[in-house]
């Protein structure tokens, strides 16, 4: 039987802190709609913290069509030729949005 190296899966995936080390960004497909839209992995670090790919999509809902099932995210490498023409989305601030929750209660 070979011998374990002690890692599991998930240490062995690639994360976002990875990604940024070497540069890539990561596309979010819908795939419903057929809407793509590309992200700093910096950005998503102050979002998701820093997780594998396949747990970035579940903290995203499509803005177009509502759908959180159809979301699937990849990490692309930019080549030199996308270099002024590519659209990256930029985290401006994240907004809390409070929300009251009512309890009924006999007087």
């Amino acid at each position: 039987m070979p011998e374990q190296n002690g890692l599991t899966r998930r240490q062995r995936m690639h994360t976002l802190t990875k990604a940024e080390e070497t540069g890539q960004i990561v596309r979010i497909d819908c795939m419903y709609c057929r809407i793509t839209h590309r992200y700093r992995c910096r950005d998503l670090l102050q979002l998701c913290g820093d997780v594998p790919i396949d747990e970035i999509a579940p903290h995203f809902r499509c803005e177009k069509c509502n759908h959180k099932d159809y979301l699937r995210a990849v990490f692309e490498l930019p080549r030199g030729a996308d270099t002024g023409k590519l659209r990256i989305r930029k985290l401006v601030r994240i907004k809390t949005v409070r929300k009251p929750v009512w309890k009924d209660d006999f007087f």
